[in-house]
This record gives C-alpha cells, sequence and structure tokens, in this order.
C-alpha cells in the first residue's frame, strides 16, 4: 500500500500546485481521498485512467477539497467507467452528490441522446460518523474525528490498513484527544500545517482573518507531539497554510518535537 500526493495545494491558486487530494494505491488500484481542483489530470500524471478510480472518501466540504469533484464524476464517465462511483464522507456528503448530479444533469442528457452510454453514471453514498470502520477491496478503513477545524463540525480522520502498512491521514486542523490512539503506530501519518506568522505576508489577508484561518489548522509544535505521542514511522506534511510558507522552516520546527522522518510534500510524491 502506498500513498500519492495527487494535490498539495490550498485554497490560493498556485501554479505549482494543484488542489488538495490523496490517493491510496492498493494493488495498483487508487483509491481517491478528496477532490481539489485538478484532480482528474493529477490522476493522469500518477499514471491511473480517471475511468478507473471507483472509491471517493471525503474528509470535509470546504470547497477546496471538492471543487473537482463534479469534473472527476463527469470524466470518469465520459471516458469509459462502467459501474457506479462509491462516494463515502461525513454526513453532508449526499446533499452535496445530489447538488453536483443537478450541476451535471443537463450536461448528461445532451450526451445520452447523442448515444453515450448511461453506465457508470450512477453514485452510490454511503455516510460515515466518528468511530465507523468499514473493509473495502479487502483493505480496512477507520474514521474518526481526529482534528477540530474551525466551524466545521463533520471532519474525518481515516486510518487504511493494507499489505502489512498503515497509513492515516488526519485532513485539516489541530489535532482531537482522538488523533494520537488513532494514528498509534502508523507507518506514515499525513498532516497539513500552519505558519500562523506568514499568512498576512504571503497571502494578503488580514491580522483578523490570518487568526481565523490559523485556528483552522494544526500548529508545527500539535504536529510534532501528535507524531511523537502516537509513535508513527514518519510524517508527511502536505497542504501547507500558507502555501508558500518555505517547507523546510516547517520541518524545522516540526523536528523539535519529533525526531522521526518528516517529508514536505509535493505534488505526484509517493511514499
Amino acid at each position: 500500500m502506498d500513498l500519492i500526493l495527487l494535490g498539495t495545494g490550498s485554497p490560493p491558486p498556485d501554479p505549482s500546485t494543484s488542489g488538495h487530494a490523496d490517493g491510496i494505491v492498493v494493488d495498483d488500484r487508487l483509491y481517491l481521498l478528496d477532490a481539489g481542483r485538478n484532480v482528474c489530470r493529477q490522476i493522469a500524471a500518477a499514471g491511473f485512467p480517471v475511468q478507473g478510480v471507483d472509491h471517493l472518501f471525503f474528509t470535509h466540504f470546504h470547497s477546496d477539497h471538492f471543487t473537482g469533484f463534479a469534473d472527476f464524476y463527469i470524466t470518469r464517465w465520459l471516458f469509459g467507467a462502467l459501474t457506479p462511483l462509491k462516494v463515502w464522507g461525513p454526513a453532508p456528503v449526499e446533499e452535496h452528490v445530489k447538488r453536483m448530479l443537478h450541476y451535471y444533469e443537463y450536461d448528461i442528457e445532451i450526451r445520452a441522446e447523442e448515444g453515450k452510454p448511461r453506465e457508470g453514471l450512477g453514485i452510490e453514498v454511503a455516510t460515515l460518523d466518528p468511530g465507523d470502520s468499514i473493509e473495502v477491496d479487502g483493505i480496512k478503513i477507520m474514521v474518526e474525528k481526529g482534528t477540530h477545524h474551525g466551524n466545521v463540525d463533520d471532519i474525518l480522520s481515516y486510518r487504511f490498513e493494507a499489505e502489512g502498512r498503515v497509513i492515516v491521514i488526519a485532513s485539516d486542523g489541530g489535532p482531537t484527544e482522538k488523533l494520537v490512539p488513532f494514528a498509534k503506530g502508523a507507518d506514515i501519518l499525513v498532516m497539513h500545517p500552519c505558519v500562523p506568522d506568514m499568512i498576512v505576508e504571503l497571502i494578503g489577508q488580514t491580522p483578523e482573518m490570518a487568526e481565523i484561518i490559523a485556528g483552522h489548522h494544526a500548529k508545527t509544535d500539535e504536529i510534532g507531539r501528535t507524531a511523537t505521542d502516537a509513535e508513527v514511522g514518519m510524517v508527511v506534511l502536505s497542504h501547507l497554510t500558507p502555501p508558500r510558507a518555505p517547507g523546510e522552516l516547517v520541518v524545522e520546527e516540526i523536528s523539535r518535537y519529533y525526531k522521526g522522518n518528516i517529508a514536505a510534500g509535493e505534488d505526484l510524491q509517493r511514499f
């Protein structure tokens, strides 16, 4: 089992990064986590057919985590998917799927009238709650509310277990008391760091808004202490806020609290 950082970007458009998305690879099949901007391009760049991705797991529904969802859905169908897409996520997932389908209803009907088979248009939606455990294609998947992310109450962390490895994706936000036991012993812990002092300078936010943004993300000391207490094999950083903060600075700060391997992730890196 491998992790691919399909997109490590944050909301500000940046030509060097795509919107947030991760991939879990098992038996040469890609399982998608979140679907930020450019996700179809990134799946293709990673060497996988978009139409071959059958499962999409959402951590939460800030726009930067699902702006590529509609594009992924329609592209998957147009280029050969013949089975339903299975979409998993916290409680708002059903409403988001419903609205996305309405968005593409016009285009779908035009193409279907021209003869495009409707196979592959189906979506099977499943709501996940903290504490749930499921199995997909032999992969054990557990979910927990491992982070607090401002006023976003419906947010999930994911723990994937397969092929003798454990990968935990914490998602946005600082750790809750659940994250350490949830990530215990993981080979990889993915977290999204924030450097509060650089938000005003690098993305032009007001000090007031910078304080709100910082409160939605994990500080470097929180990441380091979580990784140490959970005894994880390595920490992979993604979705850095602000996006142009120096990765080496973030790694240096986290290393004060965690002595293991730390990687400042870049788009399409595989671990």
